[in-house]
């Protein structure tokens, strides 16, 4: 009796065994909660616009007609394919130049920091420390006709009258993401930097490398995981603003205003749910491309 008692025992045992060591038993108990909370918060809501972006709506109700003509239509109507290029153009320029401008701040603060890299670190996000809706209308102060960049150019004697063009424009809404999201270029890529070991530049500089050299063969090819963690978050980022151009874009076509508008004055909420499915593609389509040459455990 005791003995089937300690066979069953350890029949049941070993099958213990065997299913905790089950890779995917595994994978669902470590990356389960996270699974759980995607569901929750990104897939649920996802499957909830695709649905209205395929759904009619009359009179402020949503009708259960089913199909694909908001598709066609976010594709195909010429404010829609404007602000979608729009969008991209300016997105695309907001990476590019967050990417030149952060990286000599990265460096300097990962090279030449010393005990103060931390500080150095701490202060950039500083800005957000106030409410970035905020901050954005202080550039509309700061870009107006009588504002202070105005101001000062007059001044100093550059021009003889006010700029018109400066807010409201295609270049306000560059330097409104580009200042706005300049920290999330910054602290990637300072992260990269930090772990390139000095010995590698000494040992380029000893080599005869010069400066150019050091930079396009070293610095460079071992910044890429943060530049390109740093490209990922500006971009989506850029892409789904739209307190930046409602602000500073006095009506210019944005793919954030314009689906703003269908939910809002539009009241049509297929219309905006296909316009962020549209824009989600294309972020996803942007991002599969990226993250080909890419290792994600280099990235985060």
């Amino acid at each position: 009796m005791a003995g089937s008692v300690k066979q069953t025992s350890d029949s049941l045992s070993n099958s213990f065994d065997e299913f905790t060591d089950n890779e995917y038993i595994t994978l669902i108990a470590t990356a389960g909660p996270v699974l759980l909370l995607e569901g929750i918060f990104f897939l649920g809501p996802l499957f909830i616009m695709f649905m209205i972006s395929t759904m009619a709506m009359e009179n402020y109700n949503l009708i259960h007609d089913y199909g694909l003509s908001n598709f066609i239509d976010g594709i195909t109507k010429h404010q829609n394919i404007s602000a979608f290029k729009t969008t991209t153009i300016i997105a695309t320029l907001s990476t590019i130049s967050t990417g030149i401008i952060a990286f000599p701040i990265a460096y300097f603060m990962a090279k030449y920091g010393g005990q103060y890299k931390n500080q150095l670190a701490a202060i950039v996000i500083v800005p957000f420390w106030t409410n970035y809706v905020v901050r954005i209308f202080g550039w509309r102060i700061i870009l107006s006709k009588d504002g202070v960049f105005n101001t000062i150019l007059m001044r100093i004697g550059i021009i003889n009258e006010p700029l018109s063009w400066i807010l409201n424009s295609r270049f306000a809404i560059w330097l409104g993401l580009v200042y706005l999201w300049l920290p999330f270029m910054i602290l990637p890529l300072y992260s990269s930097l930090e772990n390139i070991d000095d010995v590698l530049l000494e040992a380029a500089r000893d080599l005869g490398a010069s400066r150019i050299a050091v930079f396009t063969r070293v610095i460079l090819p071992l910044s890429v995981p943060g530049l390109l963690a740093g490209t990922i978050f500006v971009f989506i980022f850029s892409m789904g603003a739209f307190v930046v151009p409602s602000l500073l874009g006095g009506g210019i076509p944005f793919v954030g205003t314009r689906i703003q508008y269908e939910f809002g004055f539009g009241a049509d909420w297929p219309a905006g749910a296909a316009l962020g499915s549209i824009l989600m593609f294309i972020v996803v389509l942007t991002l599969g491309l990226l993250l080909r040459h890419a290792d994600l455990e280099e990235l985060f």
